[in-house]
Parts: C-alpha cells; structure tokens; sequence
C-alpha cells in the first residue's frame, strides 16, 4: 500500500524516519514546484537519489572534469554509453578506469545528502513511497544510514537561513582589493568560485558556470564576503522626480520608519520560529538514537537472562533538552517504557519521543 500526502501537512522529515525505522525498501517520490526527485530505500536505508532537474551523472561529470579527471569528450561518451545499456554512471567510470573506488563512492554520497538537504526547504508539493524491492547495486554497492542523512540535511537546511541573510540567487558580487592578496590562502572551492566573481554574474550563474551545487557555492560565497575578498554590488538608485505629496495620515518620516521596522519585526519572528523548529528536529533525531542505543542493551540484556532490567546499568547522558529519559518496566514485568519527554520536557504530550 502506498504512503502518499502534501509536503505541507506531513514532513518529510517525519517520512525518513518512518521508512527508516520500519526498515522498509521501495522508492519516494516527491513532486514540487520546480522539480521531481525519487528516493530508493533498501531496508531502510538510502541507496540512490535521483532528480529530473539535477541528474546524478551530470553534476558528477561536471565536477570530475573540473578535477581534471575526465574531459568533455570522454563525459559525453560515457553519457552515451550508460544511455545505450542502463548501467550507472559510476559503474561505468569505474569499468574504464577512470575514477578510483573511493573517488565516485564520495562524489555520489555527497550528492545524495545535498538532494536531500534541498528538499528539506520544500514548504509546498506532494510525496507518494511505494514499497517494492529494491536491490543495492554490487558493482558499486552503495548505503547511506538515513538517521545520519537526516542530521546532515536539517543542519544544511538550518545553515541555509544563515546564508540567506547574505545573499539571493541574484546577488551579484564585485571584487575587493583585497582578493588578489589573499589567494594562497584560499581553498580549493574558494578559488574556483572567485575566478566567477566579475561584478556581472549573479549567484545563480555561478552556480551553472562551476557546476557545483548551490547550496556550496552560496556557502563559499559567504565565506568570501566574511573574508572581505568580495562584496555585494548595490542597486542603482533611481532618479527621483519631484512630485506633489499626497495625502497622508502619518507623516513620511513616521511611515519610513514604521514599513523596514515592521518587516524586521515580521522577519525575525518568522526565522525564530523556523530555526527553532529545526534545531527541536535534530534534537529529536539526536533522542532517538540513544534511544535505540538503550534500546538495543535492554534488548540484548533479555537475550541473555530472560528478563528486562529494573534499572539502566549503562551510562545514560541527559537528554538533548536537558532532561533524563524515563525508563520503567510494565506492571507484570514482561515490556518495558523508554522515552524522552521532548521539547516541553513533560510526559505523555505530543511531543514525545520514543
């Protein structure tokens, strides 16, 4: 039976961890506005990501030849090679020997937390995951935790917010004088997106010419900017005409103060409440695996005895939120209670994490 609803109403947070926890394969398909991504899961765990605006193979490819590992040429032909037979694309580099192992295996995983990293930021569109068979690839064998998938992406997603503050997707940025001194200093990332930096492009230009992800190139641009090797290029301020004041029941002065401390207010409430929400997400993400730690010696300690323990015999830290986790066996002995309180730190409330 397929599991399907709004982005909007049900987060797709939530659905990781239920396929994830329920150790369940098949393939999550989430449709918004501006793109189609599938998610295959094998017991739970992701194995491959695959976007319709962004393939896996095209972004590797580009990445690869700005490494100096393959040229356009040889890019395209393995294009048309995996288009002729249905192989994957790193299997393909891999059979003519032109990547290592180690190398494609970490272009793919960065690829597959930064697809879904993005779609951490949907505010709006629909999913649907359909249960079926899903079999890793043994030429290439690839399995990504998705616990581990899930904190990696909502800590991208909350340092987006930081990024935002800096810059749009058309933000164009000029050099300072200082970027030609600064050069040896510089990572390899920064350099590469420096050589874009002409006072024209946009991020978003950027973003194609490097062919880096922009969730990377704005995090270096950032780092630039807080270098003061580039700066942001201002808008042109119009000409203004004299024109007869309007009527008005506040005076201009009053109005241009009350409109930007409005939208100031009204922004940082909005980011408060977002950012709050995301940092109680990885808190959640960080309760349930020591849940399942404690989980798994209880469980191990029934193996062995028969019996459930009357109290934690193992370190047990406090809670991401500062509280203990209860645990307490059932009145015949026979289950046992293990939970954290959550973000309100009061039992049996909505918020509980199990």
């Amino acid at each position: 039976m397929a599991l399907e609803g709004s982005i909007g109403e049900f987060g797709l947070a939530d659905i990781f961890q239920l396929i994830y926890f329920q150790r369940k394969s098949g393939v999550l398909q989430v449709e918004s506005p501006i793109d189609t991504i599938k998610i295959y899961f094998s017991e739970g765990n992701i194995i491959s990501v695959k976007s319709h605006r962004r393939p896996e193979e095209k972004r590797i490819g580009q990445i690869l030849i700005k490494k100096g590992l393959i040229d356009k040429t040889t890019l395209q032909r393995v294009l048309k090679r995996q288009k002729e037979t249905g192989q994957r694309f790193g299997v393909i580099l891999l059979q003519e020997g032109l990547v290592s192992r180690d190398e494609i295996t970490e272009l793919i995983k960065k690829n597959i937390i930064e697809q879904v990293a993005q779609l951490f930021k949907l505010t709006a569109g629909s999913y649907v995951f359909r249960p079926q068979n899903i079999t890793i690839d043994q030429e290439l064998p690839i399995s990504l935790d998705t616990q581990h998938i899930l904190m990696d992406g909502l800590r991208i997603v909350d340092e987006w917010s930081t990024i935002e503050d800096v810059l749009t997707i058309d933000t164009i940025f000029r050099k300072t004088d200082r970027a030609e001194e600064l050069q040896e200093e510089l990572t390899e990332e920064e350099k590469e997106i420096l050589q874009y930096i002409d006072g024209e492009n946009d991020v978003s230009v950027i973003v194609d010419l490097s062919g880096m992800d922009d969730y990377l190139v704005s995090k270096t641009l950032v780092s630039l900017h807080e270098k003061g090797l580039i700066e942001p290029l201002e808008e042109e301020k119009g000409v203004i005409h004299e024109e007869a004041p309007p009527k008005r029941l506040l005076s201009p002065a009053v109005i241009n103060y009350l409109i930007p401390l409005v939208m100031v207010v009204a922004f940082l409430f909005s980011l408060i409440t977002i950012r709050g929400d995301l940092v109680n997400q990885l808190k959640s993400l960080e309760a349930i695996s020591e849940i399942e730690r404690i989980r798994s010696f209880i469980e191990t300690n029934y193996l062995e005895t028969g019996t459930f323990p009357d109290r934690l015999s193992i370190p047990v830290e406090k809670d991401p939120w500062g509280n203990n986790y209860l645990y307490k066996l059932t009145e015949d002995g026979k289950g046992y209670q293990l939970m954290s309180a959550g973000p309100d730190g009061i039992m049996e409330t909505g918020d509980d994490v199990f």
